[in-house]
């Protein structure tokens, strides 16, 4: 679930030309006929010019993994320093710790609280202070996909879209939850790795996604489906963060009571996080080059808040009518 964002993409460093064409996703949209395009509430901008994505870790944002990192790394901290200033330096000073003694606890108490702190740095620094999210750009005028990782320099990964190498990739520590992975290629080694729209638990949503991106760079936005829309908002507003919540516990947590506790501890620590982190701004050059037409009218309208557009009463009879579509197909 983590796979990309606390932890590194455990990733092959060489893939041979065999294994790229009997693994990899193909750019041939025959091989998909039987897929229906569908971003699965991963796309956040399309145009005529270029659609982006967010990226895999966008979902877990404030999560499980962020509640527990800080209230353990404060909690500890705190009792790290109730020793050091209740019970070590007071013993020392009317005689009740030798030097020796109150020195060694010293030590160690603050050993203990400088590990600590660079456990709990290792979660809560990649979520707070950083970026609401890491969009991943594709542009079909220029044919390269741009990989946000930060405003400095060397902070966009860019490859031309031909040359990169998708496939379908496995979770780091949850081996079963999958993504659409990208790789930067020299030859037959991997340079870089990145991941592009949510994750799921089955193949045929990656393929969907997949199959979405492919029409739109071969295609144009024109031959995409006329009943989808976009969903997902990285609004930071509290409504925003609430809904996102609320998405996350639907997929891991089914009590209802214990849902409802976690949504509401998961929405605060969300809104924290992003309240604490900017915007993602691309460099000048990609943004020149990403100009959007005034009167294009493929841009497709960006909701307030995630679903927000689905209220319309057509995008909702579209929406409901891609759902039956699905449980019929399964």
């Amino acid at each position: 679930m983590e796979s990309g964002f606390f932890y590194p993409f455990r990733t092959p460093k060489q893939y041979s030309p065999g294994e790229r064409r009997s693994g990899g996703l193909s750019l041939d949209l025959k091989r998909f006929d039987d897929v229906e395009a569908d971003d699965r509430a991963s796309l956040i901008h399309l145009n005529s010019t270029y659609l982006d994505m967010i990226d895999r870790s966008f979902t877990i944002r404030g999560g499980i993994s962020s509640i527990l990192a800080t209230v353990m790394g404060l909690g500890l901290a705190g009792i790290m320093l109730v020793v050091i200033f209740v019970l070590i330096i007071p013993g020392l000073e009317n005689g009740r710790l030798s030097l020796l003694a109150g020195l060694f606890f010293f030590c160690v108490s603050v050993g203990l609280l400088c590990g600590d702190l660079l456990l709990t740095k290792r979660t809560v620094g990649r979520e707070f202070f950083t970026y609401t999210h890491f969009p991943i750009r594709f542009n079909r005028k220029t044919r390269m996909i741009h990989v946000f990782r930060h405003n400095g320099p060397g902070g966009v990964l860019t490859v031309p879209w031909e040359h990169a190498y998708f496939h379908i990739g496995q979770g780091t520590q949850a081996r079963s939850l999958l993504d659409l992975r990208g790789h930067v290629m020299d030859g037959d080694t991997v340079v870089d790795t990145f991941a592009v729209g949510n994750f799921f638990n089955t193949e045929e949503p990656i393929r969907q996604i997949w199959k979405f991106i492919v029409v739109y760079m071969e295609q144009g936005p024109q031959a995409l489906p006329n009943d989808l829309f976009i969903c997902t908002s990285t609004s930071t507003r509290w409504l925003n963060c609430f809904l996102q919540a609320n998405a996350y516990c639907d997929i891991f947590l089914r009590v209802p009571l214990i849902k409802w506790v976690f949504v509401a501890l998961i929405t605060g620590m969300r809104w924290l996080v992003m309240k604490s982190c900017r915007e993602p701004a691309w460099p000048s050059e990609i943004v020149d080059e990403s100009a959007i037409a005034p009167d294009d009218v493929y841009r497709w309208a960006e909701p307030a808040v995630s679903g927000a557009l689905a209220t319309d009463d057509k995008a909702w009879a579209a929406l409901q009518a891609r759902q039956a579509r699905r449980q019929k197909k399964h």
